[in-house]
């Protein structure tokens, strides 16, 4: 949801006011969502994300263009959802690294199984939602460019732009990595920022 986080997080970052915010969304209507609910539910939602964001992050969603948006609004949800960036970091990096870019039902429902041993709160859900819980992993994927689409998982890199990079060298480099950027292109990164 570039879109929305754009509208929320540039509003919060000139009135720093989550009260104000969230007043805007749910009266207003500021992200034009037909019901109540629906606004609540994505207000809720961005607001975890948004406050995940770096400062630097923040500011920027004032002026960056959609494909950094994107890349933002992902930055959101990696930080705030552990299972998505493990399934970026240990299954699509590993596979990109690897030359081997088809993700395929198998490799999902093995990082799904390996998290359900140690995982309590995913042992508990149902089969609808851990459907539904891969259709909104493999749906993110595709809008920030880390796979062609929801029905071709073939993994792609996403282009960074020197921004992007730069800030997510400052705020963590494993964003990077989560990027699909390489180990040692990381390197090359870090040396340019000294």
């Amino acid at each position: 949801m570039p879109y929305e986080t754009k509208e929320m997080a540039t509003l919060f970052e000139q009135t720093r006011d989550w009260e104000v915010v969230k007043q805007k969304v749910l009266e207003e209507n500021l992200l034009q969502k037909n019901s109540l609910a629906t606004r609540k539910r994505i207000y809720s939602e961005l607001k975890k994300r948004i406050e995940k964001l770096s400062e630097d992050e923040l500011r920027y969603f004032n002026t960056a263009p959609m494909e950094d948006l994107k890349i933002l609004s992902f930055v959101g949800c990696l930080k705030s959802y552990r299972f998505i960036y493990e399934f970026v970091i240990e299954v699509v990096r590993e596979k990109f690294l690897l030359f081997d870019y088809q993700i395929e039902s198998s490799d999902y429902n093995s990082f799904f199984e390996s998290k359900l041993a140690i995982s309590q709160k995913l042992g508990s859900i149902s089969e609808t939602t851990q459907k539904k819980l891969r259709q909104v992993v493999y749906r993110i994927l595709a809008e920030v460019g880390l796979i062609e689409s929801t029905k071709n998982p073939c993994i792609t890199k996403p282009l960074l732009s020197e921004s992007i990079i730069h800030l997510l060298i400052n705020d963590d480099i494993m964003l990077l990595k989560a990027m699909l950027v390489s180990d040692s292109e990381i390197e090359y990164y870090k040396g340019l920022q000294k």
